[in-house]
């Protein structure tokens, strides 16, 4: 049945009051709401988010990577932001990568932990040299941010191909279908509610009265004390005032290739394309850099130029004079900031309202330190 347009008593009713509204139900309004219920378990929590079941934008569309920065990632940040920005970030997501296994079990999450690599092609040498005489630096920068070990090493090359690697320690590879409905159980259990396929206006619609913010949707009126936008990628759409820029994340996955391989998780190309295994299957996304202005967009379709460049890639470079058969493709939508600020937003906006979003393409790793952080900042 194809979906009905609202009736003037559905879209005046008023709905149940919440101590706690979260505007989006990806994993960063799903943290949010999980550490906010564990501050206080006997209060009322609900979550609204505009997609259907079983979708999340960006936290089930993503490519399945636990990792917290490759080594010319964090070179580039040292160009741009001072060192303890830097550790602060890396903190924040491997904390977050840790909070996921402490919660769930590696087998719920398909948690396949591993050394990543990071790959360089003879172009790229130049790049890969910097980074090997830098990596004394980036592991001090680790272990700062609580990382233990030495998590930055030079690795063996995997082809003629990508001759140069390094490899970074505690990586791993996860299935974010099976993380998210491990996540949603544990709220559901926590005693939240979850409402999907709920559309929220532009905060200029909201109104504040004597028993918190009145929303209007075509679903009836929502209330609450405490609003949280957890949107990402569409918090603009509640806050237009927020600095924040759509990017999508495509991505392909060939169908099982006998003795693949690669096994773990792999960067390129400074982070642009990423390649993982997934069983015996290969899992090649990015690109975004190669067509940025096609790529800044909510629209969670694929294209024919970033797919045929994946499957160049693929041919080319990744798996030469071996054949093989795309079996999926599909594309997420991220949130980056206009001027290349990797800074998420956690704020408190006043007047009981709040944002958590733009987790600039690291949702996976952010999402439960930082919906910890929001939580924190919200009263009972």
């Amino acid at each position: 049945m194809p979906p009905l347009s609202p009736s003037h008593w559905e879209q005046q009713r008023p709905l149940a009051h919440y101590d706690l509204l979260v505007l989006g139900a990806g994993f960063v309004g799903l943290w949010t709401a999980l550490h906010w219920l564990k501050r206080h378990p006997t209060h009322r929590v609900a979550l609204v988010d505009p997609l259907p079941t079983g979708q999340a934008g960006a936290s089930t569309r993503n490519a399945g990577f636990a990792c917290f920065g490759s080594p010319t990632e964090l070179l580039d940040d040292l160009r741009h932001e001072p060192e303890e920005t830097i550790v602060a970030r890396l903190h924040d997501r491997y904390a977050g990568l840790r909070q996921w296994r402490e919660i769930f079990l590696p087998v719920e999450l398909d948690w396949h932990e591993a050394p990543g690599h990071e790959v360089f092609t003879p172009s790229q040498t130049g790049s890969y040299h910097e980074a090997v005489d830098s990596l004394d630096q980036l592991n001090a920068l680790a272990q700062r941010a609580g990382i233990p070990g030495v998590t930055y090493h030079v690795a063996k090359g995997i082809s003629s191909a990508l001759p140069h690697a390094l490899s970074i320690a505690h990586e791993a590879g996860l299935h974010p279908g099976k993380a998210y409905a491990c996540l949603t159980q544990a709220l559901l259990q926590a005693g939240a509610h979850l409402h999907r396929g709920v559309a929220l206006p532009p905060k200029t619609t909201w109104t504040k009265q004597a028993n918190g913010w009145q929303i209007p949707s075509s679903s009836g009126t929502w209330t609450a004390d405490h609003v949280v936008v957890a949107s990402n990628a569409w918090a603009k759409e509640c806050l237009p005032e927020l600095d924040i820029v759509p990017g999508r994340g495509q991505v392909l996955l060939t169908a099982p290739i006998p003795n693949l391989p690669f096994q773990g998780t792999y960067h390129a190309d400074a982070g642009y394309l990423y390649f993982r295994n997934v069983g015996d299957r290969l899992l090649l996304g990015g690109g975004r850099n190669q067509f940025r202005a096609e790529e800044e967009t909510h629209s969670g379709n694929i294209t024919s130029s970033v797919q045929d460049y994946l499957e160049d890639y693929l041919r080319e470079i990744l798996l030469p004079g071996l054949t093989v058969s795309i079996e999926a493709r599909w594309a997420g939508t991220m949130a980056f900031s206009s001027d290349g600020s990797k800074q998420a937003y956690v704020m408190n906006l006043g007047d009981q309202t709040y944002v958590a979003a733009r987790m600039g393409g690291m949702g996976v790793a952010l999402s439960p330190e930082l919906g910890a952080r929001m939580a924190a900042m919200i009263p009972s």
